[in-house]
């Protein structure tokens, strides 16, 4: 595990991409001069860098990274809720904020038991986690908007969105399932490109083809 975890570590944290999330640490400080958000940033920033590793190493079982999201989120806002209602109980925090925040715990949670309670299969769309699909959605607009200048392969998509290729290949999965991206001939022995189908891109298509998809992972926890 911690080989696969340094290794996953090193082709996810480029010098680009460290660079990147420094230099906007760096605006921010100089803009705010605030320390206390700045380290929130900072550990929030952590433990999402961390999260997406651990999800990206094969040798991590996904099903108890999700349960430890769940456990942390779920935690940590009854902290910040028993925080809410006696430190911060003068200066009138918004208690219910983390009130919610317990409660999207609790969801991430069932739906972690969700996972252990089915049997292990291939990984469909419609069987994604929320954050997990979320992430996709994200990464997703990233390719899109590469592929706006024309077909590329996965390397490139890789390199000029910043993401590993794995992660492209995630996307790709998903957008060519919903005939957002297609596969462009090429020819025998060349690498896959990929280029946009427009007439699937756009604000109606991506609530046509994503709207009903969210609401059942939102139902998913409760389904028998």
């Amino acid at each position: 595990m911690v080989p696969g975890f340094a290794r996953t570590a090193r082709e996810r944290l480029t010098i680009r991409h460290v660079l990147s999330i420094l230099a906007f640490l760096a605006i921010f400080y100089g803009v705010t001069r605030d320390v206390d958000t700045l380290g929130a940033i900072v550990l929030a920033l952590g433990l999402g860098e961390t999260v997406e590793i651990l999800r990206d190493t094969p040798s991590v079982d996904n099903r108890w990274v999700h349960a430890g999201i769940g456990v942390f989120v779920a935690v940590g806002s009854l902290a910040w809720f028993a925080y809410e209602l006696t430190i911060a109980a003068a200066t009138g925090g918004p208690a219910w904020f983390p009130g919610l925040t317990f409660l999207a715990g609790v969801w991430i949670l069932l739906d972690a038991r969700r996972d252990f309670l089915e049997e292990p299969t291939h990984e469909s769309h419609s069987d994604l986690g929320t954050s997990e699909m979320m992430l996709i959605l994200n990464h997703a607009h990233l390719v899109v908007d590469e592929l706006q200048a024309g077909p590329k392969t996965v390397p490139e998509l890789a390199e000029g969105c910043d993401l590993t290729e794995s992660r492209v290949r995630d996307v790709l999965e998903f957008a060519t399932d919903d005939g957002m991206i297609c596969r462009v001939s090429d020819q025998e022995g060349s690498p896959a490109r990929y280029a946009l189908d427009e007439s699937n891109v756009g604000g109606v298509a991506f609530v046509r083809s994503n709207g009903k998809r969210i609401l059942r992972r939102l139902a998913r926890p409760f389904r028998r």
